[in-house]
């Protein structure tokens, strides 16, 4: 079933006189955030329909930078929600849910009565409402009542509008479901909301209060801030539903959110098996190694150490092969592990970075702090392991293998070197993605950390059983390209100090690797085809 939105925004207020009514001051603040708010997610949502999936001949991943910015805008969203929910609209409820009788008189008066209700078959409360439009708090109580009528509207325009998006990007779906775990289940939230049956009473009672007081008031002209409600609830898409058929509506949304969620907490029940079973399966792999690796002996000489961490520097990528374990062999492409190096102490203690507006010393900020006893203990590798997850380790345990790899970014800009680190602490401590999906930002495997710290860069993946993923290949290929450069490198056991370039095109275009057609340009993805060989 597909919905079809018509989203209307309240005219411009450039022309309407100042606001005299505290009440309706608010509320018109509170519906111009709403609006803010949907309209700059779909600008987004507008501006991605490859990478959201909605035009499927061209989808491709969102990149780290914009999974963060989808984020922030749900989250923007659902708290706007939450206020037109639980503040914004018990303040305005004059109704209270009681059905009413309306009509004109010369003074307003609001009178709690009893009749039967031949739908229920019982007794129910109603209101006897008198009012006159020209007395003030006639007056007040009805745009009370338009207030609530239009705000709940908006609500309900706005989940329609989302839904009819869900329903064609499942991505989007999966974000709010799995992605966003401190929020809790938002996706149930948002279309719980509109399975409320509380909520569609209450607007359709409001709806139609306004509209039997239309038809009574007759000629009499509204003030402009009247208008300005008044006007959203003659324009509302769902407000034409409910006028039409509120009943077939109402029947044909709960058919569609069933449809929805059932589709969701599938796909979601998919995820967790794969997780699952990878887990499983890597764990258990993960133990068996045959033989040490052939570089563990340079971590037990101090001298060669120390040289190796002087030739590093912050934010380089360290990537590893390690023929003698198991899970290599299950690893696609060459390499089978990246990290990152955050740099030493004395480079660290170098670095400002912004909090609150601003600028301290990074060792002083919040997310790095509870690091700064494994800072001291030499722990300047940032990595993804099954377990613990993403973790800090010494470079002298890195070592454990046959070949080593650490490219540089050539297109590096410097006085972003303070937010780069702060992205690499920030990953510390998340558990590892055993669905190994670079659009998920709560889990996260070893080569995507490239993706979440190196925001900027244009990463190349591959799709697996239906989700984006970057091996360590991918990366590594990118210092084949012109976008970073191999500044160390080991192969079996022995140094290449030379034609680094060259032998690392050779070792990565071996048969049964990853392959790669360079980019024009290390900022644009869309120029690069990646296919497995």
């Amino acid at each position: 079933m597909r919905l079809l939105m018509i989203f209307i925004l309240l005219l411009p207020l450039s022309g309407f006189a100042l606001y005299t009514d505290p009440a309706s001051d608010e509320a018109r603040l509170v519906m111009e955030s709403g609006m803010s708010a949907n309209e700059k997610l779909f600008d987004f949502l507008e501006a991605h329909p490859c990478e959201l999936g909605i035009q499927k001949e061209c989808d491709r991943p969102l990149t780290n930078q914009d999974l963060t910015t989808l984020k922030n805008l749900l989250r923007s969203l659902e708290k706007w929600r939450i206020i037109a929910l639980e503040q914004a609209m018990p303040q305005t409820d004059v109704l209270k849910g009681h059905p009413f009788v309306l009509s004109l008189g010369e003074s307003f008066s609001v009178v709690e009565a009893s009749r039967w209700s031949p739908t229920t078959f019982r007794n129910e409360k109603y209101f006897k409402i008198t009012y006159n439009p020209k007395d003030p708090e006639s007056a007040r109580f009805v745009q009370g009542v338009r207030i609530s009528a239009a705000t709940s509207l908006l609500l309900f325009d706005s989940f329609f509008r989302l839904a009819e998006t869900l329903s064609k990007a499942k991505k989007i779906r999966a974000i709010l479901e799995y992605d966003m775990p401190e929020e809790g289940p938002i996706l149930n939230r948002t279309y719980g909301m509109a399975m409320d049956k509380k909520l569609w009473d209450s607007a359709l009672l409001n709806l139609n209060f306004v509209e039997k007081e239309q038809k009574l008031r007759g000629a009499h002209v509204l003030t402009l801030n009247e208008k300005y409600f008044e006007q959203y609830l003659d324009e509302s898409f769902v407000a034409s539903q409910l006028k039409n058929d509120a009943t077939g509506f109402r029947f044909r949304t709960m058919i569609f959110l069933n449809g929805q969620l059932n589709q969701t907490v599938f796909f979601e029940n998919l995820n967790r098996i794969v997780w699952k079973i990878s887990k499983w399966f890597g764990n258990t792999a993960g133990r068996v190694q045959t033989r040490p690796g052939k570089l563990k002996a340079l971590a037990e000489d101090e001298a060669v150490m120390s040289d190796m961490k002087n030739q590093l520097k912050p934010l380089d990528i360290l990537m590893e092969k390690t023929p003698m374990r198991l899970t290599d062999k299950f690893i696609p492409g060459y390499y089978g592990h990246v990290a990152i190096w955050l740099g030493t102490p004395e480079e660290l203690s170098r670095v400002n970075v912004e909090h609150e507006g601003e600028l301290i010393p990074l060792l002083s900020h919040p997310t790095v702090l509870p690091h700064l006893e494994k800072l001291s203990q030499g722990k300047l590798i940032v990595e993804a392991l099954r377990l613990p997850g993403v973790t800090m380790n010494t470079l002298e345990h890195f070592m454990d293998i046959d070949d080593l790899l650490v490219i540089r970014s050539e297109s590096y800009d410097p006085s972003t070197l303070g937010e780069h680190l702060l992205r690499t602490f920030e990953q510390v401590g998340k558990l590892y993605d055993f669905n190994f999906n670079v659009e998920t930002q709560r889990d996260i495997v070893c080569s995507e950390l490239v993706y979440a710290v190196y925001t900027q860069e244009a990463w190349p993946t591959s799709v697996s059983l239906g989700r984006y993923t970057i091996s360590p290949d991918h990366v590594a290929w990118k210092a084949v390209d012109t976008c970073f450069m191999p500044v160390l490198m080991y192969v079996d056991g022995k140094e290449v100090k030379e034609e680094r370039k060259n032998a690392l095109n050779k070792l990565l275009g071996q048969k049964g690797g990853i392959s790669y057609t360079p980019s024009e340009s290390c900022s644009n993805t869309y120029g690069m085809t990646y296919k497995g060989m």
